[in-house]
């Protein structure tokens, strides 16, 4: 998908960005989702809530709670509010780890937005 937006300066419709997504997740590749979705960004392609909330799903699958939170605060800035189970888990998982600063500022990301 890089080559594609890179080299030839296509935009991939959102159904394509998904199936992406979940085929990465699938097969258990979540930083190179996180990856493309950060390059994707940068480039100026919209990426669409549920691509995101694939790869949220799959850094949970993957136990990258870290990982997890960083998706979740960069998606949270777009204006998409994770499902309230996947919310739950990313702060208990966090906490888990050890990452209370980070359990924070995600809960914090979701009081901003109302939720």
């Amino acid at each position: 998908m890089k080559q594609v937006v890179q080299k030839a300066r296509l935009t991939p419709r959102p159904v394509i960005v998904m199936k992406v997504m979940a085929t990465l997740r699938a097969n258990r590749e979540i930083w190179k989702a996180v990856e493309l979705i950060e390059f994707l960004e940068r480039k100026g392609i919209p990426v669409g809530f549920e691509s995101y909330e694939l790869v949220v799903e799959g850094c949970l699958e993957c136990c990258e709670y870290v990982l997890t939170g960083k998706v979740i605060v960069a998606m949270t800035e777009r204006g998409f509010i994770p499902y309230i189970r996947v919310r739950q888990k990313v702060v208990e998982g966090l906490v888990n780890v050890n990452e209370f600063k980070l359990a924070y500022s995600v809960r914090e990301s979701f009081a901003e937005l109302g939720s």
